[in-house]
């Protein structure tokens, strides 16, 4: 009886596991929803694309442009109105937090801005809204 039940548990672990790590990776989901209104969505580096790296540059921290050639980078572009958006995707939801978590001198860690990312709906599974308008911040809140 002890064999089935370990089975049975491990079954179910590795389940649960599965659709944890398959739910974390919204970046399919949020480009179709971009293409959906009308969107040109790119993924692309600060290094291939300097209208992005222009961008973001005033936004991020000196630490953080140094990471930001390890993620990719969504870019959709719509031209009537004229917009450009900009979102980072990371690997992870930790990576994410991770990226927006500051560390003191003594090792305290800082969450603030990762909290209030995600209370201003920044943040949606592992990707990070962090150039846009009001109505493109909509649609990534709702993708």
């Amino acid at each position: 009886m002890k064999k089935f039940i370990s089975a049975i548990s491990i079954a179910l672990l590795t389940v649960i596991l599965a659709f944890t790590l398959a739910g974390c990776d919204k970046s399919g989901a949020i480009e179709k929803a971009y293409e959906d209104n009308g969107y040109t969505v790119k993924i692309t580096t600060t290094a291939e694309n300097a209208t992005v790296k222009n961008l973001i540059s005033t936004i991020l921290t000196e630490e953080q442009k140094k990471e930001i050639d390890k993620y990719a980078l969504i870019y959709a572009s719509k031209l009537l109105p004229p917009e450009g958006v900009v979102i980072i995707k990371f690997g992870s939801s930790g990576d994410l937090k991770d990226f927006l978590t500051i560390e003191d001198k003594d090792g305290n860690k800082d969450t603030s801005a990762y909290d209030a990312a995600k209370d201003a709906g920044h943040i949606n599974g592992n990707c990070y809204f962090i150039v846009g308008g009001k109505d493109a911040l909509n649609i990534f809140k709702n993708a």
